[in-house]
């Protein structure tokens, strides 16, 4: 599958964050939206790391753009145990906010429908990379 972020030599976009094989986090200052892209954490000690730089992200996007759009491309990430699945699902809970939003790009209809239970109010799950980024983008 190809990566939903546009090239980081793109005058718009910025690589903010990464570690190599686990996370890259671009972000697009002319849609205002942090992409998020090879989320490969597995283990709880990766999942703490990420979301202390995602922590710190998410504030910065915060002062820039006065809320928080995030396009998750999730369709490569590998199955997670179930610990740190929750650690990553309680880390994201406690960095956004009402008013923020959050797109999740996945690879199947089977995927996007057990996630749907999990979903929160600032949440919604695609299967299409243009779908996400039309929902994520358009006025409230």
């Amino acid at each position: 599958m190809a990566p939903v972020a546009p090239s980081p030599a793109d005058g718009d976009c910025q690589v903010v964050a990464s570690e190599p094989g686990l996370y890259e986090i671009i972000r697009d200052d002319r849609l205002k939206i942090l992409r998020i892209d090879r989320v490969a954490v597995q283990q709880v000690a990766d999942v703490d790391r990420y979301l202390a730089v995602l922590g710190d992200v998410v504030r910065d996007a915060r002062l820039r753009f006065n809320r928080v759009r995030v396009l998750a491309d999730l369709r490569n990430s590998p199955i997670r145990t179930q610990e740190a699945a929750e650690r990553l699902r309680l880390g994201n809970l406690a960095l956004y906010r009402t008013g923020d939003r959050v797109a999740l790009i996945v690879e199947s209809s089977l995927l996007k429908m057990q996630l749907r239970r999990t979903l929160v109010e600032y949440q919604n799950i695609f299967l299409s990379p243009n779908a996400a980024e039309t929902w994520l983008t358009a006025l409230d």
